[in-house]
């Protein structure tokens, strides 16, 4: 298994170590998964082309890497005011996204898993505060993916550069602001020594999945009782990364704060501009993507239309009733 991650990074890397682990661990050692951190076997740039040509056999990092291949890719990762992690699961477990996924895969020899889960992030990381849409004007931005071909609508320049590489460029200067994984995997960086806003709520990442590619054909060659170990392993870890990630987020941004962060409130009419710029995107891969990118993407659309008025009347509407000043013990 080769990831995206070094080796230890706090939920992604430890999920991507305990999956393999587990992988090994069901099949009572038949499978023994070794684990190859970031780059240390092939370029993280590579990790798909690796799994296809079997310098691998599987592959832990974010579908979305691979938009260059098809913009499909990134419906199973993160989409910008896309669907959160509860509903992603629901849409690719329950909706129909599965079965997509595995026809997109079968063009690039690999099966995908779901495999682990930020959940929703912030937005990122700025030098500077951002007070309106002109703001963003020339502001030099770390921010892959759908994301920032959005924000380069509104004068952002996209920059692309490793995670590691992050806060060299913010204090050097050769970068503005930057979007990484979220204040688990943030805080260890020490970004604040660069930027010190951290901008919430996030619009690139209402989830941001994990995904276990394998090669398509050792899959098939393995026995059922093998296949159903990764499966099950894959769903394991897809339910405890997020758990685990939604229990350290909270003491890793009061960690935050009290090493001097401010968290900023983007202004509505900054906000109402991403979500504009989002909304065109989506639109010209709709519209010019091929046939599986399409399929793909009127899944997806289609069910976050459906799903967002649950959302609204369950879980958004209490957890706005719960704002309200009751007299509730804090423990």
């Amino acid at each position: 298994m080769i990831t995206a991650w070094p080796r230890g990074l706090p939920g992604a890397g430890e999920g991507a170590q305990r999956l393999a682990d587990r992988i090994t661990a069901l099949t009572e050692g038949r499978l023994t998964v070794r684990l190859y951190p970031a780059g240390e076997l092939v370029p993280v740039q590579d990790n798909m082309d690796a799994v296809t040509d079997g310098r691998a056999e599987m592959s832990h990092d974010m579908a979305s890497y691979y938009i260059a291949k098809s913009p499909a890719f990134a419906f199973f990762a993160a989409v910008p005011f896309g669907l959160v992690a509860q509903e992603l699961n629901a849409w690719v477990l329950s909706g129909g996204g599965q079965a997509l996924w595995d026809d997109l895969g079968k063009a690039y020899g690999v099966k995908g898993f779901l495999a682990g889960n930020t959940g929703a992030q912030l937005g990122g990381w700025f030098r500077n505060e951002i007070k309106t849409v002109d703001d963003l004007k020339e502001l030099r931005a770390r921010i892959p993916g759908l994301a920032g071909q959005a924000l380069a609508r509104l004068g952002v320049k996209q920059v692309l550069m490793p995670g590691g590489d992050i806060l060299d460029a913010l204090q050097a200067g050769t970068i503005d602001a930057a979007e990484f994984m979220g204040p688990v995997n943030d805080a260890p960086f020490g970004f604040e020594a660069g930027a010190k806003f951290l901008y919430w709520p996030g619009f690139q990442d209402p989830s941001a999945a994990f995904q276990l590619q394998v090669n398509i054909e050792r899959f098939a060659s393995l026995t059922p009782s093998q296949r159903a170990a990764i499966e099950a392993a894959c769903g394991e870890e897809n339910l405890r990364s997020l758990s685990e990630y939604s229990a350290r987020t909270p003491s890793a941004i009061a960690d935050l704060v009290a090493r001097g962060v401010e968290l900023k409130q983007f202004p509505p009419e900054v906000f109402a501009a991403f979500g504009r710029a989002v909304g065109e995107v989506l639109q010209e891969v709709v519209e010019s993507g091929d046939d599986k990118t399409r399929r793909v993407a009127a899944s997806y659309l289609s069910f976050r239309s459906k799903t967002m008025l649950w959302t609204r009347l369950a879980d958004q509407g209490f957890a706005n009733m719960r704002l309200l000043d009751y007299p509730f013990p804090q423990g």
